[in-house]
C-alpha cells in the first residue's frame, strides 16, 4: 500500500509518518478504515449471495484454492495489489486457510517472477533500473548484503511485485531469494486477518438485524479476542515495517571512510 519512495528515502528524508508513533496511529486508523470498507462491500453486495458462494466453493473443492492461487499469481505479477487479494482470501477462506493460500500464492508468484526476470523479461526491466537510480541503489545493496537485507526489504512497505521484479534481475541467488519470502508473512497475516474480521463483523450485523443473535458457540470473550487480535496484528505489522526500514538503511549505508575529514572542529 506504500509507495517505493517511502522505503528508499534516507532516515532524514523519510516522512515523519515513518518516524513517529503518530504515524503508526494514522496507518492503524487507515487499516481500520479499509476493514470498514470491506465490511460495507461484503454486507451490501456479497452477503446477499453468500449462500451461493459457499455452495460454489464446496462444489469446486480443491479447485477453489487452486483458482485463487492462479488469480493471485497472474494479478500480482501484473502489479495488482496483493493486499486486496489477501483481504479477499480472509473473507472467502477464513483466517488460517486464507493465510495458507496467500502464503502459497505469494511464494509461487515470487518464484514465477524470478524465473521471468532471469529469462524473457530481463531486457525490459534493466532499462527501468537505469532510469530510476533509487531502484538501482536497492539492487546494488541487495546483491551485496544478501539474505538479511532482502528480508528487511520484504518486511518494509515496498511494493511486493516491484521488489520481486527488481530482485529477479539482481545478482541474488535463487536460494537466498526464496528464503527471503519469510519476510512476507507478517504483512500477509495482518491483511488476511483484516478480511476475516470484516466478514465476521458483517455476519454478526446480519444476524443482529434478523434477531438471531450471536452464532452458536460464540461468546463475548471470543469477540474481544478476535478484535484485539486484529489490533495487535496490525500494530505489530506496522512496527515491524518501521524497524525494517531503519535497519535496511543502516545495512545499506556504507561506513564512513577512515580517510574522510572529521566534521567536528
Amino acid at each position: 500500500m506504500t509507495h517505493v519512495m517511502a522505503s528508499t528515502a534516507s532516515p532524514d528524508e523519510s516522512s515523519p509518518l515513518h518516524r513517529s508513533w503518530g504515524g503508526i496511529l494514522v496507518k492503524f486508523l487507515l487499516a481500520l478504515g479499509v476493514m470498514v470498507a470491506v465490511y460495507l462491500i461484503w454486507q451490501t453486495w456479497i452477503e446477499p449471495h453468500e449462500a451461493r458462494i459457499e455452495q460454489t466453493l464446496e462444489r469446486l473443492g480443491p479447485w477453489g484454492p487452486a483458482i485463487f492461487i492462479a488469480i493471485f499469481v497472474i494479478g500480482t505479477s501484473l502489479f495488482f495489489p496483493e493486499s486486496v487479494l489477501a483481504i479477499a482470501a480472509g473473507t472467502i477462506f477464513g483466517l488460517w486457510w486464507g493465510l495458507l493460500w496467500v502464503v502459497a500464492a505469494g511464494t509461487l508468484t515470487a518464484v514465477v517472477v524470478y524465473w521471468l526476470g532471469r529469462t524473457v523479461m530481463r531486457n525490459r526491466i534493466e532499462p527501468l533500473l537505469a532510469r530510476h537510480p533509487r531502484l538501482d541503489a536497492i539492487d546494488e545493496a541487495a546483491s551485496a548484503s544478501g539474505l538479511k537485507l532482502i528480508i528487511l526489504l520484504r518486511l518494509s512497505p515496498m511494493n511486493f511485485t516491484m521488489l520481486c521484479w527488481l530482485l529477479s534481475i539482481s545478482r541474488v541467488r535463487f536460494r537466498t531469494y526464496l528464503l527471503s519470502c519469510v519476510g512476507m508473512f507478517p504483512g500477509n497475516f495482518s491483511t488476511v486477518y483484516l478480511g476475516f474480521a470484516a466478514r465476521h463483523t458483517a455476519d454478526l450485523a446480519t444476524r443482529a438485524s434478523s434477531g438471531e443473535g450471536r452464532p452458536p458457540g460464540d461468546s463475548l470473550v471470543h469477540e474481544i479476542t478476535l478484535y484485539s487480535g486484529l489490533g495487535v496484528s496490525l500494530i505489530v505489522s506496522l512496527l515491524v515495517a518501521r524497524i525494517a526500514i531503519r535497519a535496511m538503511h543502516a545495512a545499506s549505508t556504507p561506513p564512513p571512510s577512515p580517510d574522510a575529514p572529521d566534521p567536528t572542529p
